[in-house]
C-alpha cells in the first residue's frame, strides 16, 4: 500500500505547514527551515511504502533544509537509521562534524537518535531524494557498522556503492507489485548492500569473518529475544564458536553479547507500549513477551534505561500526536489526510478511507 501526500491541493497559505507536519509524520520530527521567498506557498510531495517493517520513501520538493537539534531528539521516541539517495539536485547531510554533499546516484545514512550530534539534510536546489527508514535494532543487525558511517558520501558511480544506488532504485519502484515474502527476501538484501558500500567507502580494514559472526550473532538474538532462557552460551553454541569468542565480538562494539540481548528486549518492548495497536495488552505480558521473566525486574530495568516506568511511557503525550485534522484552509478530507499520517506513524491500522484528495493511497 503506498501512501502519497502532495501540497498541490493545499490551500498555498497552509502549504509550508502541511509539509512540516508530512515529513515529521513520514520520517522523524524536524525542524523546517526555508530560502528566503518573495511569495507564499510551498511544492512538494511524498510517497511511501512500507517494506518488511522498514519505510520506503520519495521525496519530491523545492529546496529547503530540515534539522533535528537536540531538544527535539530528546523530546522524541524515534530511533532509527534513514538512508539517502539523491536523485535529482543536490543535498547536503550533515551529522558527527561531518556533511556529505550528494549528487545523483550518492548516498549517505544519518542517525536520528543522536542528541548530542543533531542532523541536517539540505536540498540546495529543487531535489528528488529516496530514503530508507530502518529500526535501529533491525539496522544494526544487519550492518555492523563504525561510528564514523553517518554522513560520509557513498558514491553512486563505481564500487558497491553503484551496485546499491542501482538495485534501491529500482526496487523503490517495483516495491508496489511485490509480496510480503519477496519485500522481506529484497528488504535483507538492501540493508547487507548499504553495510558493503559503507564498509567499501570507509575502507576500515573490516574483519569480514569477524562482522559476519556478528551479524549472524545479532539476528539470532533478534529472532530469539522472546526466549526468556536466551544467554550468551546459548548464542555461541548456535553460531558454533565459543563464548570467550562472541564476547570479543560484541566488546569491539563497546558492549558485551547480555547487555545487548537486554537492550534488544527493552527496545522491543517500548515499541510494543508505543503502539496503540496494543494498548489492550498489559505491561507484564509485554514484558513476557520480550523474553523478561519477571515484571518487577522489567519495569526497574525499563525506567532505568527510558526515565519511565513502563505504564508512564505508555502514557506519554509525545507517542499520541495527531494532526488537527480541523484547521481551517485546507482543501480536501482533513480526516482522511490525518489517518493517512496516523498510518506511517504507526498510530492507526483499520482499511483506509476510499477518494481521498490530497493523501492519496494506491495499492
Amino acid at each position: 500500500m503506498t501512501l502519497t501526500f502532495s501540497t498541490a491541493t493545499i490551500d498555498e497559505r497552509e502549504q509550508l505547514e502541511y509539509w512540516r507536519e508530512v515529513v515529521c509524520a513520514t520520517f522523524v520530527p524536524f525542524d523546517l527551515e526555508t530560502p528566503e521567498r518573495r511569495v507564499v506557498g510551498f511544492q512538494g510531495e511524498v510517497s511511501a511504502e512500507a517494506l518488511d517493517g522498514m519505510w520506503v520513501a520519495k521525496v519530491v520538493s523545492e529546496a529547503h533544509a530540515v534539522d533535528r537539534p537536540p531538544l527535539l531528539v530528546r523530546r522524541s521516541f524515534e530511533d532509527d537509521y534513514l538512508v539517502n539517495l539523491a536523485v535529482r539536485g543536490r543535498i547536503t547531510v550533515a551529522q558527527d562534524g561531518r556533511e556529505a554533499l550528494l549528487r545523483p546516484g550518492d548516498l549517505a545514512v544519518y542517525d536520528s537518535a543522536r542528541p548530542a550530534r543533531p542532523c541536517r539534510i539540505a536540498g540546495l536546489d529543487p531535489f528528488e531524494l529516496l530514503v530508507l527508514k530502518v529500526p535501529r535494532t533491525l539496522f544494526e543487525a544487519r550492518c555492523p557498522l563504525p561510528r564514523n558511517a553517518t554522513a560520509t558520501p557513498v558514491r553512486g558511480d563505481h564500487g558497491a556503492g553503484a551496485l546499491l544506488s542501482t538495485f534501491f532504485r529500482s526496487l523503490t519502484v517495483q516495491v508496489p507489485g511485490l509480496s510480503p515474502d519477496v519485500l522481506s527476501r529484497l528488504g535483507g538484501i538492501l540493508l547487507d548492500l548499504v553495510a558493503a558500500a559503507l564498509a567499501e567507502r570507509l575502507d576500515t580494514g573490516l574483519d569480514l569473518p569477524r562482522a559476519a559472526h556478528l551479524v549472524r550473532a545479532r539476528r539470532y538474538i533478534i529472532d530469539n529475544i522472546a526466549d526468556p532462557d536466551l544467554s550468551p552460551a546459548m548464542v555461541a553454541n548456535a553460531l558454533g564458536v565459543s563464548v570467550r569468542y562472541l564476547h570479543m565480538l560484541f566488546r569491539d562494539e563497546n558492549t558485551s553479547p547480555f547487555r545487548w540481548i537486554l537492550e534488544q528486549r527493552l527496545d522491543r518492548a517500548a515499541g510494543l507500549l508505543a503502539d496503540p495497536r496494543q494498548a489492550g495488552r498489559s505491561v507484564a505480558n509485554i514484558a513476557f513477551t520480550v523474553g523478561f521473566k519477571d515484571a518487577s525486574h522489567f519495569t526497574r530495568t525499563f525506567k532505568n534505561r527510558y526515565g519511565l516506568r513502563p505504564r508512564d511511557y505508555r502514557a506519554a503525550p509525545a507517542r499520541r500526536n495527531t494532526l488537527n485534522a480541523t484547521r481551517p484552509g485546507r482543501g480536501g478530507d482533513n480526516a482522511a489526510n490525518r489517518d493517512s499520517l496516523q498510518t506511517i506513524r504507526g498510530e492507526k491500522d483499520e482499511e483506509p478511507p476510499k477518494n481521498t484528495i490530497h493523501a492519496s493511497r494506491s495499492r
